[in-house]
């Protein structure tokens, strides 16, 4: 190798495992992944396609830069890795093998960057590359949403933004649809209450955005949204008063709590009819029961295998277009993530789904309760808002849901991973 070309790859490697470009990596990173409506409605598929390709060479660049310093160690999840894996051998036995190549692609790139932020970033760097993200992304939804509703008055249909602000929403700004605005603003709701604990942004940066955050989800004007944040606030008061207990009452405590929720849970499976009317959702629930009942109608012959991972929808593919017939509307989802993992990679890839997800929650809400620093609050709160979000939509299982939740996970197997216990070789 010539001098010129070990200057310059030593240049690189330099750049590659400096702190500023990973910080923006990640923050980039996030805002593409949420910003996939708005990225695709600007410049197509092709172009949000690249960006991926780009981000995850510039992703390789960096773990390979810093693979020396890393400490790998328990911190890659297996429960990702069996899910990536059953997705992946999916393309088998798909229906639409096409459709599964780049939707297995595009679910190993997005855990690809998430694992890298992971492993490259603590979590008050990883809070702080996420709040960065979603300030961008809620303030362009209002500066759009202002533009539309007030300043010309007119609807931006090719952004999904029906310019309703004038009679106080619903809102969809950046994001297509107003439960996709909802949920990005509650984990940014999450995200800048973090930081303001934290004190890790100015004082003044964090009170705006949490008034933004809040000020879109009450502009949804969504009843599922509205449910999601009551689940949320909910949450975040009980992990609130565990993280007060002494250690010993505090595990006895966490089993109660698991009953309480497993009895909450089944008493609101018998009685969802009466609890849907109380709260308001008779119509919304309806259109959602109706493609619920039909979806699982529309099973795989092999109940084990699914049709084949295809992540949204394949409106000309089977068994999308006959659900989609049935029900007279096209849809991009089963609008609920666990029936679109049974869907389309079957009781295995649902039971390994929840495998994942189950490790995932309790991994994290276990450092929150167990470690003093608030910062460790986030994963666990932002697990939560991602998993109950998925009960009424599947967005956990693509882009922006999906990276974070491997974030998550990754945290979590970092902090409490039992391959940690074992003796080193």
């Amino acid at each position: 190798m010539r001098p010129a070309d070990f200057d310059a790859f030593s240049t690189a490697a330099r750049v590659l495992s400096s702190a500023p470009l990973a910080a923006a990596f990640a923050a980039i990173a996030v805002a593409t992944a949420f910003g996939e409506h708005l990225i695709t409605s600007l410049i197509g598929v092709p172009g949000f396609s690249a960006m991926l390709v780009g981000l995850a060479t510039i992703g390789t660049g960096i773990l390979l830069a810093r693979l020396p310093i890393i400490e790998w160690r328990g911190l890659l999840p297996i429960s990702v890795l069996l899910f990536l894996a059953w997705s992946a051998v999916s393309v088998v036995w798909s229906a639409t093998p096409l459709a599964t190549v780049p939707a297995v692609g595009g679910q190993l790139a997005w855990a690809f960057i998430a694992i890298v932020i992971a492993l490259t970033r603590d979590t008050i760097q990883i809070v702080r590359a996420t709040g960065s993200a979603f300030r961008a992304l809620l303030g362009t939804s209002l500066a759009l949403e202002v533009l539309s509703g007030v300043l010309i008055d007119t609807p931006l249909p090719f952004l999904g933004i029906s310019g309703n602000l004038a009679f106080g929403g619903p809102l969809e700004g950046v994001f297509g649809t107003r439960s996709a605005l909802g949920i990005a603003a509650l984990l940014g709701l999450v995200t800048f209450v973090v930081e303001w604990r934290t004190r890790s942004v100015r004082h003044g940066v964090t009170i705006g955005s949490i008034a933004l955050a809040a000020g879109l989800i009450l502009g949804t004007r969504s009843p599922s949204i509205a449910l999601l944040a009551a689940a949320l606030g909910i949450a975040t008061a009980v992990l609130y008063v565990f993280r007060q207990l002494r250690p010993e009452p505090r595990r006895t405590w966490q089993f109660v709590l698991l009953a309480v929720l497993a009895l909450v849970g089944l008493i609101g499976y018998l009685f969802r009819s009466e609890v849907f009317r109380a709260l308001g959702l008779g119509l919304e629930i309806e259109q959602r029961y109706a493609l619920w009942q039909e979806t699982l109608r529309r099973l795989a012959p092999s109940e084990l295998n699914g049709w084949g991972w295809t992540g949204g929808w394949v409106s000309d593919a089977v068994p999308y277009r006959f659900i989609d017939a049935s029900l007279g509307r096209t849809n991009d989802s089963a609008l609920n993530a666990y029936l679109d993992v049974y869907l389309q990679l079957g009781l295995i890839g649902l039971a390994l789904f929840l495998l994942l997800a189950g490790l995932a929650l309790v991994r994290t809400w276990l450092i929150a309760t167990n470690r003093r620093s608030v910062v460790h609050v986030w994963a666990a709160l932002i697990v939560v808002t991602l998993l109950a979000s998925g009960a009424a939509e599947s967005s956990l299982l693509l882009s922006g849901g999906w990276l974070l939740l491997v974030v998550c996970a990754v945290i979590g197997a970092g902090g409490l991973s039992w391959r940690r216990k074992l003796p080193e070789r």
